[in-house]
């Protein structure tokens, strides 16, 4: 089946005059890019924090 090609020219359009990041284009991406950072975000920096735990010593309460 091939794709509408009325569909494919209206795409084409909001991808070329859009002045914002190629990431950013089309109307749905905030909602995969956001979460998808703020996921990177806590996955980096979660870990670096019970690195920094461990080399100092501390302990988990109990």
């Amino acid at each position: 089946m091939a794709p509408d090609p009325q569909n494919i020219i209206r795409l084409q359009k909001l991808y070329q005059n859009s002045p914002k990041p190629m990431w950013l284009k089309h109307p749905r991406s905030k909602f995969y890019i956001y979460p998808y950072v703020a996921m990177f975000a806590v996955g980096v920096t979660v870990p670096f924090y019970y690195y920094g735990r461990a080399v100092l010593g501390i302990k988990a309460d109990k």
